[in-house]
């Protein structure tokens, strides 16, 4: 069996802990991204629980995407009871110049 070094702390949800975890930086290939609304979450989890690449972060009251490794592909948005996570275009946040 071939050692190999985990780069990574963020695991996949099909992971099975044996090899390398996939976490592929998302680059710029992105056309949509999650903006949580932290008033409007009721930090039930169903967000991170379905986020396919795990990339959902627990701030203790609430979740946010990172974006690092966020695909855009909207689960999180779907799984939300509250309504508390909407995908916005990339181009409106380069435009605005908004980070994060």
């Amino acid at each position: 069996m071939v050692k190999r070094k985990i780069t990574s702390r963020y695991e996949a949800a099909w992971s099975n802990s044996e090899g390398p975890l996939l976490s592929l930086d998302t680059g710029t290939w992105r056309t949509r991204r999650p903006v949580v609304d932290k008033e409007k979450c009721t930090y039930c989890g169903l967000c991170a629980l379905y986020c396919p690449p795990q990339c959902m972060i627990d701030l203790k009251d609430h979740f946010v995407p990172n974006l690092d490794f966020c695909k855009g592909c909207g689960i999180c948005v779907k799984e939300c009871p509250p309504g508390a996570a909407t995908m916005v275009p990339e181009g409106e946040f380069h435009r605005a110049g908004i980070k994060g």
